[in-house]
């Protein structure tokens, strides 16, 4: 299942390759890929994944590394 999603408040492109690198370790998720120029996130997850439980994760990911941004989901 291929999803996507706006990231806010990233402020550096290092970031967010720091970001897409901890993501793509996350469990159900086969591939994702941050865009700093763009502010997305692209996420590609395994069949049965939890949409809801790798966003709350991704979210604190990003919040750890970027202090600040966030996943939004609307």
């Amino acid at each position: 299942m291929k999803k996507k999603f706006k990231i806010e408040g990233l402020k550096c492109a290092n970031c967010a390759n720091k970001i897409e690198e901890k993501i793509k370790d996350l469990t159900g998720v086969d591939d994702a890929n941050v865009s700093f120029i763009t502010q997305k996130i692209k996420l590609d997850l395994a069949d049965g994944a939890s949409l809801d439980d790798i966003l709350k994760e991704a979210s604190s990911i990003a919040d750890k590394i970027e202090p600040g941004s966030k996943i939004i989901t609307k």
